[in-house]
């Protein structure tokens, strides 16, 4: 029997849920049926993370150590904590550029003022041409955004409420952005939350990113991060 894995974050689950009709992930949480999974089929996988092993990330680069902790949670988790300071900030980007690529990354809020705080991912990402933008909020909300090269954040998708978010502190989501061409894919806990064309960059780093202000710190965690082949 093959192994039974979840269709949005592609972690194994039990044999014993192979019969229920409607499964939920232990790992992120997503609930879907069985026989018709909403989320597309994961491809091959590229480039993961196993933040049991510290700092040492091959494929990856930490560029604020100071602020980063490691768990042994289940499943483990990086950590990124950082004080009152506006903007985008990276706690972790790939040491190569990607351009057709599929991205998921569990997100979970511990700490910081939900109207004020963010995170999610960067694609494409290239210093001094800018990079896709994918985040959420502990208020069940989500952007897609570019940067310019000048850093500044443009709305494509403002922040919207989404009903497949958990929204508050200590509740996790499942982020997924996919970038296929000039096709943009966002899937917010299996969900499909947008679909959009856009031609701005085509390859880049892929960097996870926390989002800060003046009036708030930010305490993040980070687990089930994963670079894999967009399916055909």
């Amino acid at each position: 029997m093959d192994q039974l894995t979840c269709p949005n974050c592609g972690a194994p689950l039990p044999a014993s849920l192979a019969s229920a009709d409607v499964i939920t992930c232990q790992y992120c949480n997503i609930t879907f049926r069985n026989s018709n999974t909403q989320a597309p089929e994961l491809g091959n996988l590229i480039l993961g993370a196993d933040f049991t092993q510290g700092l040492n990330l091959p494929g990856w680069s930490v560029p604020e150590k100071e602020y980063i902790q490691f768990t042994n949670d289940s499943p483990p988790e990086m950590r990124y904590k950082f004080p009152h300071r506006s903007g985008v900030y990276s706690a972790l980007k790939t040491s190569g550029y990607f351009d057709n690529v599929d991205v998921s990354v569990s997100i979970t809020f511990y700490e910081g003022n939900v109207d004020l705080i963010s995170a999610g991912l960067l694609l494409r990402y290239r210093k001094g041409t800018g990079s896709y933008n994918a985040f959420i909020t502990p208020l069940a909300e989500y952007a897609v955004a570019y940067y310019d090269d000048a850093l500044k954040w443009n709305p494509i998708v403002a922040w919207t409420k989404h009903s497949a978010l958990h929204p508050g502190l200590n509740q996790t989501n499942h982020l997924r952005f996919v970038t296929s061409e000039e096709h943009l894919h966002v899937y917010l806990n299996g969900v499909l939350a947008t679909s959009i064309h856009d031609s701005r960059f085509d390859e880049g780093e892929v960097r996870l990113g926390a989002d800060g202000t003046d009036k708030s710190s930010i305490d993040v965690g980070f687990s089930n991060l994963q670079l894999r082949e967009v399916k055909a």
